[in-house]
């Protein structure tokens, strides 16, 4: 369903990118409960509303923004209070803090360049756009700092899926209201 679904975004097919959406986070899903063998609440919701909120973007994004953007909070606050419950306090080592300048400065250097292009593309909802873009790389900033802070294999993983999807949202958003290139179409699946 993968390779569908890139197949489909890249050569612009929408009906294997139609397809695959319908099937590819309900089998995630299943995929997670055969692995794991015990449900983690949280990310299950949180995946079901990233589904909701994919279907309603099939839809019609102009029709839906309100869904979709409500959704998409939700699913990002149960991944912001799945971070905070977690999170442990621990000694941070010098090396850790050159890390954490360096990471906190491209993300922010992320953040005002792509805030850089909203009034431009996106004029009449800035401000939406704006905290769109802030809790994305929040999250990011949060995830890599617990994972500093932890190092083990869960804030790894929680940190990876924080890029993967940081990558995958912003090159939505270029790909919706700036530019539908072929290298969009590329980190888009």
């Amino acid at each position: 369903l993968g390779v569908l679904f890139i197949t489909g975004s890249i050569f612009k097919i929408d009906v294997l990118v139609t397809f695959s959406t319908l099937f590819l986070l309900p089998s995630l899903i299943l995929y997670y409960r055969y692995r794991a063998k015990k449900w983690f609440l949280a990310m299950v919701i949180a995946l079901l509303l990233f589904y909701i909120r994919d279907l309603l973007m099939i839809a019609g994004f102009l029709t839906n923004g309100f869904w979709i953007m409500l959704t998409f909070s939700l699913a990002i606050l149960i991944l912001y209070i799945f971070s905070f419950t977690s999170f442990k306090s621990a000694r941070v080592l010098s090396v850790e803090i050159l890390s954490l300048i360096i990471m906190y400065g491209f993300l922010g250097f992320l953040f005002f360049t792509i805030a850089d292009l909203v009034p431009q593309v996106i004029p009449s909802y800035k401000t939406v756009t704006y905290i769109y873009l802030a809790l994305l790389i929040f999250l990011l900033a949060f995830t890599f700092t617990q994972y500093l802070l932890k190092s083990h294999y869960a804030s790894l993983w929680l940190m990876l899926g924080a890029a993967s999807m940081l990558v995958s949202e912003l090159s939505l958003f270029f790909k919706m209201f700036v530019i539908s290139d072929i290298s969009v179409n590329i980190f888009f699946p």
